[in-house]
């Protein structure tokens, strides 16, 4: 997906969270904006809003030491999701339509986004998630993956954030229901930490490696850039049965240029993507490209 003007602001919003997160060094901080708003000034050079974001957070990472500056919001959002997680697949068990109801509840957990919502400690995630719960899916082409599940040998997701994952047990639980017990369901995470986005260790931490096999996509950008990606991955990707990307930054990386049939889980958070996809911003989507 093309990079929009609003793309500009938002970006620097998070340049200078990921700067407070990173470093109390106020001097620090200062060079970090500063230094984003330069970059922000050749937006046009990125292909995708994803990329230019990415850029922007190695800034973070490379003026501050810090590697890794959403660390603790990673594991807060993890244990809340924990927490919501034992009434979620209740729920989603309990529904005629499971396969559906595991989407919906998977596309929520896409609202555990850092880049989008700020320091996610300050707000009262599990009611945002129950209230959001009831919302449902704008678009849904649900029967399509119904279609293609049974007899397919292997499955990728493409996560993004880490609390996220917690819940997207369940939609891995629901594919193998749907697919067969013998499929082979693979996790793609991000090759370094971004924003909040998922890393093998977050992914470990959730408990998803209990449920899928968890793999690299070699990329740290918060999204996946296929010219970036691992050539094991690559691979995968390509030969996969279905793959199921998650969240607003594979979208704009993968909407455009995915070279496969895709299906995407999000949130539409903004403008562009909302129009992009033909919803509100704010609606939940799940759409085969």
């Amino acid at each position: 997906m093309k990079i929009h003007l609003e793309c500009v602001q938002c970006t620097l919003r998070q340049a200078w969270e990921g700067a407070r997160l990173a470093t109390a060094d106020s001097d620090v901080q200062k060079a970090i904006v500063l230094k984003s708003l330069e970059a922000l000034a050749e937006y046009g050079s990125y292909a995708t809003p994803a990329e230019m974001g990415g850029a922007i957070h190695e800034l973070v990472k490379a003026y501050s030491g810090n590697e890794d500056p959403y660390r603790k919001v990673k594991k807060d959002s993890i244990r809340i999701a924990h927490g919501i997680y034992p009434a979620l697949k209740s729920h989603v068990e309990a529904q005629d339509d499971r396969l559906l109801a595991a989407l919906e509840a998977s596309a929520v957990g896409n609202l555990l986004d850092a880049g989008v919502y700020g320091d996610l400690r300050a707000v009262d995630l599990e009611a945002v998630l129950r209230r959001e719960l009831t919302k449902g899916l704008a678009v849904c082409d649900v029967d399509a993956l119904r279609g293609e599940l049974p007899g397919a040998d292997t499955v990728v997701v493409i996560g993004d954030n880490a609390g996220e994952t917690v819940l997207d047990r369940i939609l891995v639980s629901e594919i193998r229901h749907a697919a067969g017990q013998g499929v082979g369901v693979s996790y793609g995470v991000r090759g370094a930490p971004i924003i909040n986005d998922s890393t093998a260790e977050d992914a470990v931490a959730s408990g998803l490696d209990h449920d899928a096999t968890i793999v690299s996509t070699g990329s740290a950008a918060p999204g996946l850039i296929l010219s970036e990606a691992a050539p094991d991955f690559l691979k995968l990707y390509r030969e996969a049965d279905v793959v199921i990307s998650k969240g607003q930054g594979n979208y704009e990386t993968l909407g455009d240029s995915a070279g496969r049939a895709i299906y995407f889980l999000l949130k539409a958070k903004c403008e562009p993507v909302a129009a992009d996809i033909g919803v509100s911003i704010g609606d939940y989507a799940f759409i085969r490209k």
